[in-house]
């Protein structure tokens, strides 16, 4: 069980805790889950591995907080990246620099850029209906400010895999990586250069809550905090377990996840951070924390949990 402590926003308190713990989801099918966003705290979709050969993948969906889930596409292409704006309009990216839209809520899409090979693009973001980004394997950045229309490859100089990208602003934007890379951008992706970091772990997941506050997690239990972008501190996160995704509902609360099972949260903007008990051994691919108490992690052979209130 993970409580809540009382935070302060501006001049203003709250003074209710809530206890919140994670429980058992359904198992989606037998095939590693990679990705998960999701819209509202019923609405969202999840997308992973293939069966050897290159057939029977899917993409899932959920209207009810991913308690139940349904497959509602099939695809031939690990997707390792997923990003939606609304109910109809998402992407999804993954191995082989494939990127599909779709139009009416995953039930169909369109490939708006082709495969290519050796490429592997790893997370996928969009700060409004025109403009993204995709960040992959050495040093590899996508850009699209037309829907993804089209897609102009970024010049950054790095050979590191890059694993996850999020923008503040549509001119704010930063990208994780291996050996502690940070990037950063204020030119909307145009450019990046790289932050001065005290970890030299990899780098995950990233979760930015507004350009004042921003969170990395990564390997061995790697947790990192920065208040303007620039200077990243790191923080205890009581944990040894490798972080392999966060998520950020609030400029308060942030959950990460990982392997083993391990579950990570803080209720004060990142400055402590709690260890839930695992649910399971299996390990934690990705997280999306819709609210204050609501948010779905999905992992290994088809694994989901759920972050509720609690009723004791």
């Amino acid at each position: 069980m993970f409580f809540l402590a009382c935070v302060s926003c501006g001049n203003k308190t709250e003074t209710s805790p809530k206890a919140t713990e994670w429980v058992a989801g359904p198992t989606i099918g037998t095939l590693d889950l990679l990705a998960v966003d999701f819209i509202d705290d019923n609405t969202g979709w999840a997308v992973g591995d293939i069966e050897p050969g290159g057939t029977a993948g899917s993409i899932f969906h959920t209207t009810d907080g991913g308690r139940s889930w349904q497959p509602i596409a099939q695809t031939s292409e690990i997707y390792a990246a997923i990003h939606f704006l609304s109910s109809t309009d998402g992407w999804i990216a993954g191995y082989g620099g494939r990127i599909e839209r779709t139009r009416d809520g995953g039930r169909s899409w369109q490939v708006e850029r082709s495969e290519r090979e050796g490429e592997v693009l790893n997370s996928i973001f969009f700060i409004d209906d025109e403009r993204g980004w995709i960040a992959g394997g050495r040093g590899l950045v996508l850009r699209t400010t037309n829907a993804g229309q089209s897609w102009q490859v970024i010049f950054t100089a790095r050979v590191e895999d890059l694993w996850s990208v999020r923008f503040a602003t549509p001119e704010l934007g930063w990208i994780v990586g291996d050996d502690g890379l940070i990037l950063a951008t204020t030119n909307g992706g145009n450019s990046w250069s790289a932050r001065s970091c005290p970890a030299k772990n990899a780098l995950y997941g990233i979760a930015v809550a507004s350009r004042n506050l921003i969170v990395a997690v990564g390997e061995g239990g790697t947790i990192l905090r920065s208040e303007d972008g620039n200077t990243w501190t790191m923080v205890q996160s009581n944990t040894s377990e490798t972080l392999n995704s966060a998520s950020t509902s609030s400029t308060n609360i942030f959950w990460a996840v990982g392997s083993r099972g391990a579950s990570v949260g803080s209720s004060d903007g990142g400055r402590t951070w709690n260890s839930a008990a695992p649910v399971s051994s299996r390990t934690l691919t990705a997280v999306a924390i819709t609210g204050r108490a609501h948010g779905v992690a999905v992992g290994r052979r088809g694994a989901t949990q759920i972050l509720q209130q609690t009723s004791k």
